[in-house]
């Protein structure tokens, strides 16, 4: 699953923008209308990556802190642990994927007690590792976090996407699980309307809720003997229409 869906380690995202934009002021940086202008604190870190990979790591630690902080007290999304004692239940095993700290979300996992629940955690370091083979230097240092396919993630963790099914909370990340050949499953209102999530293409489900999503799953009783991957809830994929 992606971690927008448990939680979110960035509550403050112009606070942090703001941090990162300062530093490059201070070290004599530049930056365009679009990032001066941005509260998204991974436009600004993709700026400081661009100017040189020492400056992106100076960007780096200062989310990297903030999102560390963060796990220390934000709340987990209504019903989180309900879905994950379902998924264990079950027999379905769970991944995360996020944009954050891998530290950060292993932070939030533990603090709550619902780490034993999840297996891999993957973070910002896997993207920035995934990315590095695609070229060096400032090509490779300066992702939009935002990923565009899954496909790295199942490969990483070795499961078969069409037995997997992503837990969202945004039609982005939805669009990225399906077009990896994955189900997506959103969330309405963690982040997003029903009416925008259900703007994909492809095995696509959008439910009411965390519990509505943990109920489904004990409906739909053991999954099959199936690999399991980023919150990979059922084996059998929910119906588009799972209230």
């Amino acid at each position: 699953m992606t971690f927008s869906v448990l939680g979110d380690l960035l509550p403050e995202p112009a606070a942090v923008a703001r941090r990162v934009r300062e530093m490059l002021w201070e070290l004599g940086h530049e930056t365009s209308i679009l990032v001066d202008t941005s509260d998204n604190p991974f436009d600004l870190l993709a700026a400081a990556y661009a100017v040189s990979d020492e400056v992106g790591r100076r960007a780096e630690q200062l989310v990297h802190d903030a999102e560390v902080d963060a796990a220390g007290w934000v709340p987990m999304t209504a019903g989180a642990a309900e879905l994950l004692d379902a998924c264990r239940d079950t027999g379905r095993s769970v991944s995360v994927y996020a944009p954050h700290s891998e530290s950060a979300v292993g932070r939030h996992l533990h603090r709550l007690g619902l780490r034993h629940l999840a297996g891999p955690a993957m973070g910002r370091g896997f993207a920035m590792r995934h990315l590095a083979g695609a070229g060096a230097g400032r090509e490779r240092a300066a992702p939009s976090l935002g990923v565009r396919s899954m496909a790295p993630v199942f490969a990483a963790i070795e499961v078969r996407p069409e037995e997997t099914a992503v837990v969202c909370a945004t039609f982005a990340a939805m669009s990225a699980a399906q077009r990896s050949g994955a189900h997506a499953i959103g969330v309405e209102w963690i982040r997003e309307p029903r009416k925008v999530l259900h703007g994909g293409e492809g095995r696509n489900a959008v439910v009411g809720s965390l519990p509505a999503l943990a109920a489904a799953i004990r409906a739909c009783g053991r999954a099959e003997p199936l690999h399991c991957g980023p919150g990979s809830v059922a084996a059998r994929p929910l119906r588009p229409e799972t209230p």
